[in-house]
């Protein structure tokens, strides 16, 4: 039974990690507090400017899109993205309860499939979804990371969310936690390091000077 158990769970977690040649595209990674949707917008605005094509910034239709494809509302699905495993009895369980079911694993495969769509038609700008890791095997790409330190990012969360500081403090730490479970499933034991081509500061560089850079970046790599 044990072995049974053993060989269910690990068909369960496999990732489709097929080569994808197409793009070009910008993946964008962020700590929790370094908000980047309003960077990635101005990015495609800018980058479209100077490009033949229009660039398109991804990030919620990540999640919209793999809900329609698993027939779910996207809030049946959202707990991936902070990393809140449903226990694998559960899902056993709720297998046999739902007529409408979809298992961690099977919400992940969907997100890898939805992720590559967008990054494979190229001219795409795409915020978090672990896109660094499944885009990584495309040429014409630019895998980005902005961070900043622990103090900063939680500021910006007592302004985003009018808490105290010490709550803030709590929930970037529990995100943080959710974030790198949520990541350790695709790139599994990879150094983070390998992920990215540049790192950014947030709380060092202004947004502008991050697109910018950005923009540089691009031209260099001939995605523009």
């Amino acid at each position: 039974m044990g072995n049974i158990l053993l060989e269910y769970m690990n068909k369960s977690l496999e990732v489709k990690k097929e080569s994808i040649t197409q793009g070009p595209v910008i993946t964008i990674s962020r700590e929790f507090g370094c908000y980047a949707s309003n960077l990635a917008a101005n990015l495609s605005i800018e980058i479209s400017k100077i490009s033949q094509h229009k660039w398109n910034y991804i990030t919620k239709e990540i999640l919209e899109d793999a809900a329609k494809k698993l027939n779910v509302r996207t809030q049946e699905i959202a707990h991936i993205f902070g990393a809140n495993e449903k226990s694998f009895l559960g899902d056993l369980v709720t297998s046999f309860a739902k007529k409408k079911y979809a298992s961690d694993s099977h919400i992940k495969k969907t997100i890898t499939d939805v992720v590559a769509k967008y990054a494979e038609q190229g001219h795409s700008i795409i915020v978090g979804r672990a896109g660094c890791v499944i885009a990584k095997n495309i040429e014409k790409a630019l895998h980005v990371r902005i961070i900043a330190p622990f103090e900063f990012r939680v500021n910006e969360i007592v302004k985003a969310f009018k808490l105290q500081k010490s709550d803030a403090e709590r929930l970037v730490l529990e995100t943080d936690k959710h974030r790198q479970t949520f990541m350790t499933f695709f790139k599994g034991e990879e150094a983070e390091s390998d992920l990215f081509d540049v790192i950014y500061n947030k709380s060092r560089l202004s947004e502008m000077a991050i697109i910018q850079s950005i923009i540089e970046l691009a031209k260099t790599r001939q995605l523009i």
